[in-house]
């Protein structure tokens, strides 16, 4: 199908385009409208060799075991473990479920001593709580009275959420009903050569060969008879 053809259909079928667009984008607004927000908060503690520390090799080899990601994978790993999550819901004074709605994650940033804790919640202010109080549950914990945790950016209530995203999901909701609205477009235009008979573009109907016939059809089909004439 060449450009023109192409767009000659598109021009002629025009309001399958428009209709298909039109009830995506229509659609995913409700999708968006019916969604709760989502806030997420976080806050970033530092791992550091404990102040109780005096002789400079225990205080050197703390701060090399620091450099090997596994430590502060495992510290960060237990931010968010079962025990954590029902810590932080006996402080709260809240279901061990509202926790765990919360999603508490970490993220341990390459090249740093550093830990964020991430919680989410339709209440900003109660995700800020969750995450916080996670951090303090850490610093709060003995790691083999070596490693110290200090919270150096706590987390503040958000306050524009994270999701849902409207621009981006009608933008693509746009961009489907647009592609959808072109595939029915090509396939209303294909039905329709269909029924007239005329064919598909770059196709010859009349390059299809008519079925042979059978020998009692032949014997009395009318080009049999006017030879035996």
């Amino acid at each position: 199908m060449s450009l023109s053809t192409f767009i000659r259909v598109l021009i002629r079928n025009w309001w399958l385009v428009v209709l298909a667009t039109a009830l995506t984008v229509g659609s995913t607004a409700i999708f968006v409208l019916m969604q709760k927000p989502v806030y997420q908060a976080s806050t970033i503690v530092e791992l550091k060799p404990s102040a109780v520390l005096e002789d400079p090799n225990q205080i050197l080899n703390t701060i090399n075991a620091l450099t090997r990601r596994n430590v502060i994978n495992t510290i960060a790993r237990k931010a968010t473990s079962m025990s954590m999550h029902e810590e932080v819901a006996r402080e709260l004074n809240v279901p061990v479920e509202a926790v765990l709605a919360a999603q508490v994650r970490t993220i341990t940033p390459p090249e740093t001593n550093l830990i964020e804790v991430r919680a989410q919640s339709a209440d900003p202010a109660f995700a800020a709580l969750v995450a916080n109080t996670v951090a303090r549950n850490m610093v709060g914990q003995d790691y083999e009275k070596v490693i110290a945790v200090e919270v150096i950016d706590p987390a503040m209530p958000p306050t524009s959420p994270i999701a849902p995203q409207p621009l981006r999901l009608l933008t693509l909701g746009f961009v489907f009903g647009l592609i959808l609205g072109v595939a029915f477009a090509l396939l209303e235009q294909a039905l329709q050569s269909l029924r007239s008979g005329v064919g598909l573009p770059g196709i010859d109907m009349s390059a299809t060969q008519t079925p042979a016939l059978s020998p009692a059809e032949a014997a009395i089909s009318p080009s049999a008879s006017s030879t035996d004439e």
